[in-house]
């Protein structure tokens, strides 16, 4: 198997959230034998003057809190992960991450993220999404879980076992199914593949596409799921696919759900500004609407120079798509 986790940075606030986050990163850097680097991002609230004297005690006062935080974590990690060590910043808690992630060839980010929806969202945004678009390596996000379900953190499956992996075929969709495969090797977990087709819809010219063509449309999507279930059968993998007609982010929540998932590995194009609010994102809507832990990745896995990507199974590489997901 290849170790495509040598460096895991797991990124805290110290909220209620981050606890679930902590422990699958304490777990992974057991597993892939990694380094782990324990990060806290102090921010000020923006137009405060950092030369000030009130805001320079203000950040004094909490780096020592997040200093002592940061060393009650390091000691539980050094209980399970001989190398481990902190890292405090102050600034932009998602650009900061992204640095550090870089500036230490990261191969691995894990962070807690709210979850927010509506209003809440929209005003203070996540940082884990922006950390989605900006980061140099892969991502996994653990969702904020309702408290009743999180009481034992020791009952979460930090290993996963049932892995669900979204693909559409396009590049960045085939760089998360690569990279799943191999996280899957590594917890010996099974894969469910699932392909979604949206309802039909009108094209601009009032026309719907031709049954007949729908129906080898679908034809070919289920030969190419059934390519990439094969490679993963012959990788010493259990493995399946499903193939939903409903609309891309609920067939992820309900595969999920049905499959009992510890983990949903997908592709996202990491698009940012203008493209990303008139398109949407549906990483983002599943980071809202799911409880599973998100693995993102784009495509390259890497940025250039961060780091040598796993090389692209040759089977896989003649599948390429038109259908993609808009993440």
């Amino acid at each position: 198997m290849i170790n495509i986790v040598k460096h895991i940075l797991f990124a805290t606030d110290f909220s209620p959230c981050s606890a679930p986050a902590f422990r699958y990163a304490v777990e992974w850097a057991k597993v892939f034998d990694a380094t782990l680097t324990l990060f806290h991002g102090i921010s000020l609230q923006p137009g405060v003057d950092i030369d000030a004297g009130i805001a320079q005690r203000y950040l004094d006062e909490q780096r020592n809190v997040a200093e002592e935080h940061l060393k009650q974590l390091l000691d539980e990690a050094h209980q399970h992960v001989p190398h481990a060590a902190l890292e405090m910043r102050t600034g932009l808690a998602s650009s900061q991450i992204c640095d550090v992630a870089r500036e230490q060839h990261t191969d691995l980010i894990i962070t807690g993220t709210h979850g927010w929806t509506g209003f809440n969202r929209v005003v203070f945004g996540s940082i884990a999404e922006r950390v989605i678009q900006r980061a140099p390596c892969p991502v996994l996000s653990i969702p904020d879980r309702n408290p009743d379900e999180t009481t034992d953190l020791h009952t979460l499956t930090l290993q996963p076992r049932q892995i669900v992996l979204p693909v559409d075929f396009s590049d960045c969709s085939i760089d998360a199914y690569e990279y799943g495969v191999e996280v899957a090797k590594w917890f010996d977990a099974s894969v469910t593949l699932v392909h979604a087709i949206e309802p039909l819809s009108y094209s601009l010219d009032f026309s719907l596409t031709h049954p007949l063509e729908d129906k080898a449309n679908r034809k070919k999507i289920e030969h190419r799921l059934q390519e990439l279930t094969t490679v993963l059968i012959e990788q010493g993998l259990s493995a399946r696919y499903e193939l939903v007609y409903t609309p891309t982010m609920e067939a992820i929540v309900k595969t999920s759900a049905a499959q009992e998932a510890d983990l949903v590995v997908m592709g996202t194009h990491g698009r940012k500004g203008l493209p990303r609010l008139i398109l949407g994102s549906t990483t983002a809507k599943v980071l809202q609407h799911t409880p599973y832990p998100i693995l993102t990745v784009k495509s390259p896995k890497f940025e250039e120079g961060h780091h040598s990507a796993t090389k692209r199974d040759q089977s896989s590489d003649s599948v390429t798509s038109g259908n993609n997901l808009d993440a």
